[in-house]
């Protein structure tokens, strides 16, 4: 006589209660990790990243300029220069830049004076090296490296953002050999 297994009522609910607990915690355990660091966006630079031009909801707009690693390299107590990189798929211009140094306090400090002798094109989603152009100089009557700085970036299409910018040491070891300057050739 052939013998057939069968289950037990009282096994089958067992088994069903099995598989729904290890489904429960794999269903746990899968979101488990999304918040750690390593999975976090960040700039691994001095400076910080800005993307000026979005639209109502952040979301990018055609006229978007990304800016990279904008900081402030104050060469001595009172004076330095802007350093970024920036991108845009549409021609735009950086007309303007504005701001005050801010206290420890997170307070308004002094004033920032920034001659941008003319504007900074950009366009066609090549890069523009702020130090690889005539510099755009920062003066106040206090730049003092390790604090931050509100800059307000104005540009003729894209718009202007404002943004905490770090005060960087420009004669420290990294920065230290960092000087903006013209190119050879104007048409570039």
């Amino acid at each position: 006589m052939k013998q057939t297994s069968q289950t037990s009522p009282a096994r089958k609910r067992g088994l069903i209660a099995a598989a729904a607990a290890s489904a429960g915690l794999l269903f746990a355990l899968s979101a488990c990790g999304f918040d750690e660091q390593t999975l976090q966006p960040y700039t691994p630079a001095d400076g910080v990243n800005v993307d000026v031009g979005s639209g109502p909801n952040g979301d990018p707009i055609s006229s978007t300029i990304k800016v990279r690693g904008l900081m402030i390299l104050a060469k001595s107590d009172t004076s330095g220069f802007l350093s970024a990189t920036l991108v845009a798929e549409d021609n735009d211009s950086l007309t303007g830049v504005t701001g005050n140094v801010l206290n420890p306090d997170g307070s308004n400090g002094p004033a920032l004076t920034v001659n941008l002798s003319s504007p900074v094109n950009v366009g066609g989603n090549s890069a523009v090296v702020l130090v690889d152009r005539a510099p755009i100089t920062v003066t106040a009557s206090s730049l003092p490296a390790g604090q931050d700085a509100d800059l307000t970036l104005t540009f003729s299409n894209a718009g202007s953002e404002s943004v905490k910018v770090p005060i960087i040491d420009g004669n420290n070891e990294t920065y230290g050999t960092v000087s903006p300057s013209a190119p050879a050739n104007p048409g570039s």
